[in-house]
């Protein structure tokens, strides 16, 4: 994916799963603090916790395949 200003960031909702977010993104906590995501499998792709169960959220840790 085109890190282009034109080009759209794309997120991709898996029931059951991960909510995948494609481009350049910042994340941020409740006090306005940057969150670093930890490093992808994919670059430029981060995986954000979609089930509730993860132990480092916002971020996908698998949880939801157990």
């Amino acid at each position: 994916m085109s890190d282009s200003p034109d080009t759209p960031i794309r997120i991709t909702w898996k029931p059951s799963g991960p909510i995948i977010v494609e481009g350049p993104v910042l994340i941020f906590d409740n006090a306005g603090d940057p969150i670093e995501p930890p490093p992808a499998k994919h670059p430029g792709q981060v995986k954000l916790c979609g089930c509730g169960l993860s132990k480092t959220r916002p971020f996908c840790d698998g949880s939801h395949k157990r």
